[in-house]
């Protein structure tokens, strides 16, 4: 496409965003959010892939997950930060996954290498080998050197039954492959409790087709668009859980999930007040950077040993 074409590509893409940002367009999230749930709900009761990974501790209880393992306390998304999250009273973790030059899914959240590692660039600029021996520890105080996992890694250094949010990030095209590459890796670990998420739909479209079976969680943030972060497309995705961000989620939202068969897992929490506020509505998860702290505030509420 010529650079005029381009320029006017982005033109209409700012245009967009502006439009569906608009504070009287946000009004009618609820509304818009309410009728998203009601479609998916009309389509019958989804699969209740989920149930069993919130079977813990003699009962069914919301579960706490690691945003990127403990990252309060530890280098994100490292060995190191997962088995930080599971020590400190997790059920399991949630991380950011991304292909490298040969296609091995690592665990990354940022688009460049610069923030957390001694190297620079996009992963998909290195091959695997070299992300063996970066240094992804030594940036975070009080850590040595973690180098940038292989989700493989990850999945074979957790305990059976616990939960792993693999979040996809993207989109990528669809020639480099990172939702085959994912499932063909969930595949060899049937013990773990693995939910793929997204904020991007075809993303999530993409491994419905490639693993039916496999749990998917739809993302959204107070920073999509309109069309996304009121649920449009849980109608015809049925996932088997929402991911909304926490100033987001209100009793309304997780009451029309809970009838349209979807579960609610919360991410962004921003403090203790705002997780007993989010265990109070009834959500079913939490991801947070301090596990520790989230996890006493559910042993209060449950009388579970901290």
């Amino acid at each position: 496409m010529s650079s005029a074409g381009d320029a006017g590509r982005a033109l209409l893409a700012r245009g967009m965003r502006k439009a569906f940002a608009a504070p009287w367009l946000r009004a009618l999230d609820p509304l818009l959010l309410g009728v998203s749930m009601g479609a998916a709900r009309s389509r019958g009761p989804a699969h209740d892939r989920l149930g069993d990974l919130y079977r813990r501790d003699g009962g069914v209880r919301p579960l706490v997950l690691g945003h990127r393992g403990a990252s309060a306390r530890a280098p994100e998304n490292t060995l190191g930060a997962f088995a930080a999250a599971l020590d400190d009273g997790g059920d399991g973790v949630e991380l950011d996954v991304q292909l490298t030059a040969d296609a091995v899914p690592v665990a990354l959240h940022d688009g460049t290498l610069d923030r957390t590692t001694d190297l620079a660039g996009s992963p998909i600029r290195h091959e695997a080998r070299e992300l063996d021996h970066a240094d992804a520890g030594s940036w975070f105080r009080g850590w040595g050197r973690e180098k940038v996992p292989r989700l493989a890694e990850v999945l074979a250094s957790v305990p059976a039954r616990t939960v792993v949010n693999v979040e996809l990030k993207g989109p990528t095209p669809r020639v480099l492959g990172l939702e085959r590459r994912v499932v063909e890796v969930i595949g060899a670990f049937p013990d773990v409790g693995v939910l793929v998420s997204s904020f991007h739909p075809a993303q999530l479209l993409e491994v419905r087709a490639l693993a039916p079976a496999l749990p998917l969680a739809l993302l959204w943030h107070e920073h999509s668009l309109l069309p996304l972060r009121t649920g449009w497309a849980a109608p015809f995705l049925r996932p088997e859980a929402l991911h909304p961000q926490s100033s987001l989620v209100d009793g309304a939202l997780v009451a029309a999930a809970h009838r349209a068969g979807m579960r609610v897992n919360v991410w962004g929490v921003r403090d203790d007040a705002d997780a007993e506020r989010l265990f109070t509505l009834g959500v079913d998860g939490l991801i947070v950077d301090d596990v520790r702290a989230t996890r006493a505030v559910l042993a209060r509420r449950l009388g579970l040993p901290r």
